[in-house]
């Protein structure tokens, strides 16, 4: 008599403990990405052959849009709450704490500091709709000056870093360059696009 052959069965695997690890693991990275603050002005940088990349914390950053309007901004959220206080106490701009959360959550400010108060207490669709004067900085009034040295204040281990558009004159720059030489800000970089 011939002998039965056992049925086969493949290997067989409870999938709900992965299942359950994949949710975990998403939840986890939702809810600790922080998103990128979304810059007031875009700025299109030329491109160079330099391959340095800016660091993501330490880093104060000066905009020129092409009209010549001056931007200030801190990559790093983390560092923008303690450079806001000093600023707030510094110049007396009168500024609540509700306003200085708002000033964190923004990549960029380009407002005078007597407007600031009145910017910060927007609602954010308000905000996206005014048109910003930028930061005055000329031989008259050199208050981006003033937030440059706040900003190596409160981060003396931080660099400074100048982005400016394609499209931006020459003379916006230079009229930068001469403001820093006179405080003696001698150290920043420029920040370009790569060729590649």
């Amino acid at each position: 008599m011939a002998a039965v052959k056992p049925k086969r069965h493949g290997p067989a695997m409870d999938m709900t403990a992965m299942c359950d690890v994949a949710f975990l693991l998403l939840t986890f990275f939702i809810m600790t990405t922080q998103f990128k603050s979304q810059e007031s002005v875009t700025i299109t940088t030329p491109s160079s052959v330099s391959q340095t990349k800016v660091e993501e914390k330490n880093v104060g950053t000066i905009s020129v849009d092409p009209t010549g309007k001056y931007y200030f901004g801190i990559v790093d959220p983390i560092e923008r709450r303690p450079f806001i206080a000093k600023l707030n106490e510094k110049y007396n701009l009168g500024l609540t704490t509700t306003e200085q959360n708002t000033f964190t959550k923004l990549a960029e400010v380009g407002v005078s500091q007597k407007a600031l108060k009145s910017y910060l207490s927007m609602s954010e669709g308000d905000r996206s709709r005014v048109a910003l004067t930028g930061i005055p900085c000329d031989s008259v009034d050199t208050e981006l000056v003033d937030w440059v040295k706040v900003y190596t204040e409160t981060n003396p281990s931080g660099s400074l870093a100048i982005r400016g558009d394609v499209k931006t004159g020459y003379p916006f720059i230079k009229i930068l360059f001469d403001e820093f030489g006179k405080a003696k800000i001698n150290k920043f970089k420029l920040i370009t696009k790569g060729e590649s």
